[in-house]
């Protein structure tokens, strides 16, 4: 549901050429855990947005990983300035256990919302629910909103 009705595929080489960008963050989990002052670089998710424009009816994201693994995400929360499709962790290349060779970090958001293994990602006008929240977690996840689980939607 782009605006254009075109898909837009991005080689390694096409990614890796648009402009990069540096976020500080903290990532947390569901879990309770946190790992605190974390410097993700990458890819802002506003160039891709701005690469593939969705329809103006468009208010859901679906981020397809390896695996069958798959979040739905707000779009206002994509659009976020700290809304990042990292492909380095810390001034390295991501390992395979932190989600190489992309991963989509969402400092607002728990962790299970960002996926690793990035393959694509669907503009919808209606929330599908990704891996996580067909198993009972929340659709926002909002750390600071303690969004965990779906009962509290």
């Amino acid at each position: 549901n782009t605006r254009d009705g075109e898909t837009l595929s991005l080689s390694w080489a096409d990614l890796t050429s648009l402009p990069q960008t540096v976020v500080r963050a903290d990532h947390h989990c569901v879990s309770r855990y946190s790992t605190l002052d974390l410097q993700w670089s990458g890819v802002a998710a506003r160039t891709i947005i701005e690469l593939a424009p969705p329809a103006d009816d468009v208010e859901h994201v679906l981020v397809s990983a390896a695996r069958g693994y798959s979040s739905n995400i707000r779009l206002e929360d994509l659009s976020s300035s700290r809304a990042l499709f990292a492909t380095h962790l810390d001034g390295e290349p991501l390992t395979p256990e932190h989600g190489w060779p992309v991963r989509l970090v969402l400092p607002h958001l728990y962790g299970w919302k960002g996926p690793k293994w990035v393959g694509a990602m669907d503009y919808q006008r209606y929330p599908d629910r990704g891996f996580w929240e067909q198993r009972g977690y929340h659709v926002t996840g909002d750390v600071w909103r303690e969004e965990r689980y779906s009962y509290q939607e």
